[in-house]
């Protein structure tokens, strides 16, 4: 699915007319990507909204949390990029000096305009289990990311990365195109609990910048944020690093000035995957659907057989 544009409109007003690509978009996608916090939610103003604390409504409340609508022009470009940031927006304010012309990603709360372009929506597998509702434990009820097979989307690229695409050598095409699962299949290790616990997430991912497209279904780190220190080589606590987590969410974890030799977690990460916590307990997927789209890669406990040895916790080097 994409929205066509006439050219100069561009925003929360737009009137946009779907290609006949929409069609093969999901009514609740189509919603999203169309209508998520694009106009102002009515019922605030006047005071009445209940989704307001904790903030789950569907529209925005404040300048700084509204969402412009992405489109896929007649040229095939978007109206604003899916990962380039704009240095002009105000975060406190919601306000771009470029307006809604920008071509660049505005740091929105929640940073849903990237979370919900049609370039990411639904295009990756979340990694987090669902509640009694069905809902991201995590993400609530609007949560970006993709619960099942069925509801994953294909995602909608900008003209020029495909042309990019094409330009890359056939090994970067071949790694591009990779199923998300492949690291599974090619190397039987990763099925063993053991050394998933050891390992996962403790090595820079190899994959050229941007071609690796698994995510939590790669076993290797391709930022800070997804990053792990190896629990057999720092000795750090399940507790999450005050610096590195405020509330519920997890910040940079460059903002703890200890670095990797800080005693606490410093990502979800290493929390979720480490040996007080890992697989201790069940998952809800399984429990409520007996299925988990997160397979040997899901820090939660699929069955009640045993749990990994937490002695052996040296990951050998690959």
């Amino acid at each position: 699915m994409s929205f066509e544009s006439n050219g100069n409109e561009v925003g929360g007003g737009n009137k946009m007319v779907p290609t006949l690509a929409a069609a093969t978009e999901k009514l609740m996608h189509f919603t999203y990507l169309k209508e998520f916090r694009v106009d102002p939610c009515p019922l605030f103003k006047q005071h009445q909204c209940q989704q307001h604390r904790p903030y789950t409504c569907f529209h925005w409340h404040f300048a700084n949390q509204r969402r412009r609508r992405p489109v896929r022009r007649k040229d095939g470009t978007f109206n604003y990029s899916p990962d380039i940031y704009c240095t002009k927006y105000d975060e406190n304010s919601g306000i771009c000096a470029d307006g809604d012309e920008c071509p660049f990603l505005h740091r929105v709360a929640g940073d849903v305009e990237r979370k919900y372009h049609l370039r990411y929506y639904k295009t990756a597998l979340c990694v987090h289990s669902t509640d009694a509702r069905g809902q991201c434990a995590k993400n609530g009820p609007h949560c970006a990311f993709a619960h099942n097979a069925a509801d994953l989307r294909a995602p909608i690229f900008d003209i020029r990365e495909i042309q990019q695409q094409h330009s890359d050598s056939v090994v970067n095409g071949l790694l591009e195109h990779k199923d998300r699962t492949s690291f599974v299949v090619e190397d039987p290790a990763w099925q063993d609990q053991e050394h998933v616990l050891a390992c996962y997430k403790t090595e820079p991912c190899k994959k050229p910048p941007r071609l690796c497209r698994q995510g939590y279904a790669c076993p290797y780190y391709h930022n800070g944020k997804d990053r792990r220190r190896p629990p057999g080589i720092f000795k750090y606590r399940s507790t999450p690093c005050p610096s590195a987590k405020t509330g519920d969410e997890w910040a940079d974890p460059d903002s703890c000035d200890n670095g990797d030799h800080c005693q606490y977690c410093h990502t979800r990460t290493e929390q979720q995957f480490h040996p007080e916590i890992y697989k201790s307990t069940k998952c809800n997927d399984m429990l409520q659907h007996g299925y988990c789209p997160r397979g040997p890669f899901c820090a939660f406990a699929h069955n009640d057989g045993t749990l990994p040895r937490r002695s052996q916790l040296l990951c050998p080097s690959r």
